[in-house]
């Protein structure tokens, strides 16, 4: 399979072959975290010291833009809290922290309707609804989870999950169409939550990204496993599924019965990669063939038919999706927005990680370096909304608006900083955490972004600059007895061992689990081969430390089984992988003495 799949990138002229990095922000990841602690600096001009809240309207200096509106808007709040969380995470600052938590707060205190419940939107100066009666959409609904859900993760803060919870389950209630035949979220309900209808990419996949995936990862509570699920479902039964009667994407609106709405021929770039994006991740937690190739399906159809730029980097902005014509909105040059080139980044690196494919590599370290080149601001900090394809000024050089504010900015330096890390250097990134003393015993599961969970564990932590032990490394589980509080600085590690590559190949080996497992201090290893095959087999520690090779040379066709023999290693996880000339595969045994 792997063979056949190069020959046709070949044929295609879309193999890259190794791909030399360019974007300094990727060589040396550790880059991104001045990145956005500097998008952190940016925005605090515009906090409201007197009456609370952030400013929506923000002009190159952070300032507020008065004559434009002096709205505070819930999306705002979210976003701006999601940057300053983001940014606590990276370099520990705990103002930051805190500032993540005023905006919550004024969220909190100001956009949910006390009556019916949901978020409003569109606050005043003072934190007042604008319209009490405006229809409240999903977009808001989901994005009103952002904020909180970034902030629970980074301190597990009992009052903010109760909001999520809340917010979590009048989504779940009034926006989710339980019917077997048109299941998804509704796109828009009145106040009262008593009339929904439509369903949308935004209903959709914004679930995903604001924080369906983040409190599976966080929890492994069934329960968001199956809406993450579910929201899947739709998004190969509906988005994807209308691909190939379009020029370029996919259809973005429906009806309620999921059928198109043809009055709207929109198609975001963005949200091509970003749909891609998201069943890359997925394919980590469940075990659906369908993700891998769909998302190579979304990503190729962005590059195929014109919405990457090959000369200068970095994706377009939009296009019609039934002629494949760029929408270019009055600018004599073609468009590039903020936004729109973070997925090529994001989704290009998480592309990357499962199918270790340069051409995603490059894609990603293409964006990243046009990003950090033309969209960041060097003199005032932050990122411009839109600039042209080759990196000039287009549509003025605010940094804020009804649509943006710090959340993209901040991910966009997050996820270079963890994918940059692990999936490109192999090395070990360091966040931070922030935990307040309970009277129970907490043990704290610590998923910073989608990866294989067996290959990835914790190398060290400290709290409050002292080490801390009373954590699982495997299982990345950080152990807080009743009443225990403080500042953790935590290093994860990746583990350098591959997996399964070649599943066409796979059928005609078979690699067993070990018998017996647990083990003490011997068990055996059973594999299968299809013919006189070179062999060698391998033991790795949890950290991806090779303390053993059990045996290498040729073997005959057939069953084989050796002995391992775990005498003077001490208990716990280890990993033994099975390696040929086309095969590699691994499984893990635990020794318990």
């Amino acid at each position: 399979m792997k063979r056949v799949y190069i020959l046709i990138l070949l044929l295609t002229g879309v193999y890259y072959g190794q791909y030399t990095l360019k974007s300094a922000y990727l060589i040396d990841p550790d880059l991104n975290i001045g990145y956005v602690d500097s998008c952190a600096k940016f925005w605090n001009s515009s906090w409201d010291n007197s009456r609370g809240g952030f400013y929506t309207n923000v002009g190159k200096d952070g300032t507020p833009i008065y004559n434009w509106g002096t709205d505070k808007d819930m999306i705002t709040q979210g976003r701006n809290a999601y940057g300053y969380v983001r940014a606590f995470m990276m370099t520990g600052d705990t103002n930051y922290l805190n500032t993540a938590r005023m905006a919550l707060d004024f969220m909190c205190e100001h956009a949910w309707d006390q009556q019916y419940g949901g978020w409003y939107n569109d606050l005043d100066i003072n934190g007042n609804p604008e319209n009490v009666n405006a229809t409240k959409t999903a977009f808001y609904q989901h994005y009103a989870l952002l904020g909180l859900v970034a902030y629970y993760e980074a301190t597990g803060d009992t009052t903010i999950w109760n909001w999520i919870e809340r917010s979590y389950q009048q989504n779940d209630n009034f926006l989710w169409d339980n019917s077997d035949q048109f299941a998804g979220y509704y796109d828009h309900t009145n106040r009262t939550l008593s009339s929904r209808s439509d369903k949308s990419f935004n209903a959709t996949v914004d679930a995903v990204t604001t924080h369906l995936m983040s409190l599976y990862t966080m929890t492994h509570d069934e329960k968001y496993l199956n809406r993450w699920r579910a929201v899947n479902e739709n998004i190969l039964d509906y988005l994807v599924a209308s691909m190939d009667d379009q020029a370029i994407g996919f259809a973005e609106e429906y009806n309620s019965e999921w059928q198109i709405d043809n009055s709207e021929n929109l198609t975001l770039v963005g949200h091509v990669l970003k749909t891609g994006w998201c069943l890359a991740r997925a394919s980590y937690y469940m075990d659906d063939e369908r993700y891998l190739p769909t998302a190579e399906k979304l990503f190729n159809d962005i590059l195929d038919n014109g919405g990457y730029d090959f000369e200068y980097g970095a994706p377009y902005k939009d296009f019609d999706r039934n002629n494949g014509e760029m929408q270019m909105w009055g600018n004599p040059d073609t468009a590039k927005a903020w936004w729109q080139v973070e997925q090529a980044i994001t989704g290009g690196l998480q592309m990357y990680s499962v199918l270790e494919d340069d051409k995603y590599l490059k894609i990603a370290d293409e964006s990243l370096d046009f990003f950090m080149k033309y969209f960041v601001d060097h003199e005032y900090g932050e990122i411009y909304e839109n600039r042209t394809r080759r990196g000039e000024e287009t549509w003025g050089e605010q940094k804020g608006g009804s649509g943006k504010a710090g959340y993209h900015s901040a991910e966009t330096g997050f996820y270079a900083y963890l994918y940059g890390h692990v999936i490109v250097n192999k090395t070990n990134p360091r966040l931070y955490y922030n935990y307040k003393p309970v009277d129970y015993d907490r043990q704290i599961l610590l998923s910073p972004f989608a990866y294989d969970e067996d290959k990835l564990v914790l190398s060290s932590v400290k709290k409050d600059g002292v080490e801390y032990t009373n954590f699982e490394d495997a299982n990345r589980i950080l152990n807080l007895p009743a009443g225990t509080t403080g500042i953790f600085k935590v290093e994860f590690k990746p583990i350098n061992i591959l997996s399964v590559v070649n599943e066409v190949v796979e059928k005609n080996y078979n690699l067993e689990q070990n018998y017996p497992n647990p083990f003490n201090p011997v068990t055996s290893i059973s594999f299968t081969l299809p013919a006189l095959t070179e062999v060698t087999l391998d033991v790795y520690n949890i950290l991806g430390e090779k303390i053993s090779t059990i045996l290498k040379g040729e073997l005959s066709a057939g069953s084989h089984t050796v002995k391992f023999n775990g005498t003077g290693l001490s208990s716990g996880i280890y990993i033994y992988t099975l390696k040929t000339n086309e095969f590699y595969q691994t499984r893990k045994m635990m020794l318990i003495k």
